[in-house]
This record gives structure tokens, sequence and C-alpha cells, in this order.
């Protein structure tokens, strides 16, 4: 969606949430690209979750989620890093080459968003681990690269130009002021914008379980008060990337929603039957459907 001269591009973290089944996707045992072919047509971009596991995965799949999205013009992956690079902190030549190959297959398209480099909390600033930054800048040069930090120690004034020095973007992650992790930030370093919102519960971002990390329901206030901050991006950069990541329970969809709503002014936007069934709280903002929509158009298999 465009607001002014600034793109803005909204999406939940990933589509293939088993929970989407019963409070998003129409109907069950759909394929991944089938689930993505529909997701394509609520959102604007996507996280793809599985490459920060999964090492097999390569420029072929790629081809696929390309294939699955073929028609929603704009729409864009931002690929995840494995995290070998992140958590290993290892290079490991035969899986650089086959990341790149996945990113120069998206970037061919005109599908790339960004390649992901989500650090955990245990990374911390210092000099060793800025150099390890540098040598990922170094192997996936050419690709744009949004940095995420978790631990507090990496605010500090330098970080941005830092950063832009190696042609690195940041990522604004929004989570819970505890511990020492890092503060919601909306800096901007290159053309694209990057936030995630990860939730604010303060409970399970401490008693470190996933589940109960990201099992969060942003309230009107958080909204507002978001959409402040996204408004405040606009003329700052060319687009905006949004990736709701408070996947527990399916309550990224919801926050991901408003936001487009509150982006257009409070306008309805489409909202699948069994999403407002799920979050009815949703209804002042859902345009009327006249049922479940089909998750494959017509023309889906022909494309891929």
């Amino acid at each position: 969606m465009e607001n002014g001269k600034t793109v803005y591009r909204i999406g939940p973290g990933g589509w293939e949430h088993e929970v989407f089944d019963s409070c998003f996707y129409p109907s069950e045992g759909a394929s991944s690209a089938e689930k993505l072919n529909f997701f394509a047509r609520h959102f604007q971009t996507a996280e793809v979750r599985a490459t920060f596991w999964d090492d097999s995965l390569s420029a072929a799949d790629a081809r696929e989620w390309i294939g699955a999205v073929h028609d929603a013009p704009g729409f864009q992956f931002h690929v995840k890093l494995h995290s070998t690079f992140t958590h290993g902190k290892s290079l490991r030549p035969e899986l650089t080459r086959s990341v790149r190959q996945t990113l120069q297959e998206l970037a061919r398209h005109n599908r790339l968003g960004s390649l992901l480099v989500q650090f955990p909390y245990s990374f911390t600033n210092t000099g060793a681990n800025r150099h390890h930054i540098v040598r990922i800048a170094e192997v996936f040069a050419g690709f744009p690269l949004h940095v995420e930090f978790r631990h507090q120690s990496w605010n500090q004034d330098g970080l941005v130009s830092f950063l832009r020095e190696h042609s690195l973007g940041v990522v604004g992650a929004d989570m819970p002021r505890v511990k020492q992790y890092m503060p919601f930030i909306t800096a901007v370093c290159g053309e694209t914008a990057y936030l995630r919102l990860h939730g604010r519960n303060e409970k399970g971002w401490l008693l470190n379980g996933y589940d109960a990390r990201y099992d969060y329901q942003y309230n009107t206030r958080e909204v507002r008060e978001i959409t402040r901050r996204l408004r405040g991006l606009e003329g700052r950069c060319r687009s905006v990337t949004v990736i709701c990541n408070n996947n527990t329970g399916g309550k990224s969809l919801p926050i991901a929603f408003q936001l487009l709503s509150a982006l257009r002014d409070g306008k309805p936007v489409a909202v699948p039957p069994r999403t407002l069934r799920a979050f009815p709280f949703l209804g002042p903002i859902a345009a009327p459907e006249a049922g479940d929509v089909p998750l494959l158009g017509p023309d889906y298999r022909r494309a891929i």
C-alpha cells in the first residue's frame, strides 16, 4: 500500500503457521504454495522463516514462492538468514552459495525485499561480533541486508553509522523492556525501514519460552502508538516493511489488519471470515465478504 511517497508493506511473520489453518485459511490440508497464494491476496510481504533452520532450501524453492504470488504485484519476500551465520557465527561456503542463489532468484523476479540477519540476545556489542557482521556484509554484498539486534549494548550513537558504512539496514524490533533487550527504534538506514513486532509479553520473554514469548495481543492504544511511528517514517525512506511476529494463537493477524486499516485512515480492509470469527473485534474495520474466498485463484495451477 502507498501513503504519499512511501510504500508500506505489512504482513504476519510467515504464512505456514499451523494455527492459521483455523483462523485465516478457508480450508485445511492445502500445500505451502497454495497457502502463500491466499496469503498474498491479503498482505504485501512475508518473511521466509524456514530458511533460518533448513539449509536444504534453494533457488528451486524460491521459484515456487514466486509462482505462488504471481497475481500479487509488488509482493516481497524477506529471507531469514540461516542460524549457522547468526547464532553459530560460522560462514559455511556451500550454504553461502545456496543462500546467494536463492536471493538471486528472488531478485531476478523483483520479489526480494531483503535478507534478514537476526542475532540472538547473547550476541553483544564486541569487536569480534562487529567483525563478524562485516564478514556477513561482505559475503552477501549486492543484496539488501537488514540486521536485528536483541541486546541493549548495540543501542549506541554510532550504530547507524556503522551499519551504513557497510551498506546494512537496521531492524526496529518491538519487544518488552525487560532484561537488557534493545528498545524499539525506528532508525532508517538506506531506502527501506524494517520493523518487526514481537509483542510485549514480559513474562514470556523472561521465561524464554517460544510460544509464550510471542503470545501477545496489541491493544487499541498500542496500535495507535505503532501507527504514529509508521507515519513518522513517511518521506524518510521509499518503503517501510512491517512484520507482525506475535504469531502464537494467530495474534499476528489482527495487528496486521489493524495497521493496514489505520494507514488507510480507518478504511475497511478485506478480512477473511475465519479471521473475523476468531477475532470479532476486527468487525469495525472488516470489509463485507460474501463468504470464504477459495484458496486457489483460477490461474493458480497454470502459473505453477
